[in-house]
């Protein structure tokens, strides 16, 4: 579903290249889904090779576009109407996030634009939170769930 980015995500993305302006970014990574797109493009802001990568889109659901909160009814379709499992997620994204260490130089800035739970799940790998399930991934929020616009750093040694 192609969603453009609201006024407050236009806003929030120049906030982002006044942050980075002066961070040496050397590549943005991102999803292909359009508000992904547009925030990278904005924060590129022409200076900054963008590269799209379709392991970094959003779960690949039947309800894609779409947000319920309450995750058992979110993830279960994906039985009747096929998607993705959380745990799926996380491993594209883990496939993603060995490919890139191996491709990075020493001390190279590179920034990740990509969607909530795809990041919440390389965020749970990277720093060893373990889950089983969606449900279980959930309580991980309370130990450093990523919100809307929001970054974290990470040293890659």
């Amino acid at each position: 579903m192609p969603l453009e980015l609201s006024e407050a995500g236009i806003k929030r993305a120049g906030q982002l290249k006044d942050i980075f302006k002066d961070k040496d970014i050397s590549k943005i990574y991102s999803s292909e889904v359009l508000r992904c797109k547009q925030t990278a493009e904005i924060v590129a802001d022409g200076k900054i090779p963008v590269i799209f990568d379709k392991r970094l889109l959003e779960t690949h659901s039947a309800y894609q576009g779409f947000w319920d909160l309450n995750f058992d009814r979110f993830f279960a379709h994906t039985q009747s109407l096929g998607g993705e499992n959380i745990m799926e997620i996380q491993a594209r994204m883990v496939d993603f996030y060995e490919e890139l260490k191996k491709s990075l130089k020493a001390e190279e800035n590179i920034i990740i634009c990509s969607h909530g739970d795809p990041l919440q799940t390389l965020y749970a790998h990277i720093y060893h939170l373990r889950f089983s399930n969606e449900k279980h991934l959930t309580e991980t929020k309370e130990s450093g769930w990523l919100k809307r616009g929001e970054f974290f750093k990470l040293h890659l040694s």
